[in-house]
């Protein structure tokens, strides 16, 4: 499944913000975004995203020197104004707490560190939207997947990006188990040819 070029509001507000999921970025997630939630943005609805976007050069799937740390949290604030957004990171040094945004510590490799995530008072109840946007590897994303699907409300989106062309057919064999495993899901792999980005990394997994 591919989406498409064509610019929308949500890829402003994230290229205003710094996030590389605006239109004509390194990514361009936006405009699939924009086609699944605008339907929701004046909703009172909880969205989770684990990656806060470390400018850390030393820890791994970093945002560069020159990075924004939550950039794209403060674009969801913009897009959702009504939602309370919350994320976390394994980087404790760019933590969040403004406005309707909060933010908490993560390791994504550690089950129990991420069992200790969800059990904060802000996070017990589901999410309508969560967004894995944290470490890009295929046991990453597995484990953070396999911990917290169950926090996703019934009829919201969970959405796993920027997936290595190189590694998708472990991500198809991992998502023919997770359709056995959890039947009342859907997944669906979406690819985005973008002239900014070789397409190497450029496909995201939504869940639903």
């Amino acid at each position: 499944m591919l989406f498409s070029n064509t610019k929308t509001e949500l890829c402003e507000m994230m290229t205003k913000h710094g996030s590389d999921k605006g239109n004509h970025t390194h990514h361009n997630y936006t405009t699939l975004y924009h086609d699944l939630f605008d339907c929701m943005r004046k909703d009172k609805i909880r969205v989770f995203e684990l990656g806060i976007g470390t400018n850390n050069i030393h820890i791994p799937s970093n945002m560069g020197a020159n990075g924004k740390p939550g950039a794209s949290l403060f674009a969801w604030a913009e897009y959702f104004p009504h939602a309370q957004i919350y994320a976390a990171d394994i980087d404790r040094n760019i933590m969040i707490s403004e406005g309707n945004i909060k933010t908490y510590f993560c390791d994504q490799t550690d089950p129990a560190s991420i069992e200790l995530l969800w059990m904060h008072d802000a996070l017990q109840e589901p999410f309508d939207i969560i967004i894995e946007d944290g470490l890009h590897e295929f046991h990453a994303n597995v484990t953070f997947f396999e911990n917290s699907v169950h926090k996703l409300k019934k009829g919201g989106y969970y959405i796993i990006e920027d997936i290595l062309i190189s590694n998708l057919g472990e991500y198809h064999n991992k998502v023919k188990e997770w359709r056995v495993k959890y039947p009342e899901l859907t997944f669906t792999f979406v690819m985005h040819m973008s002239p900014s980005n070789n397409n190497s990394d450029n496909c995201v997994i939504v869940i639903h």
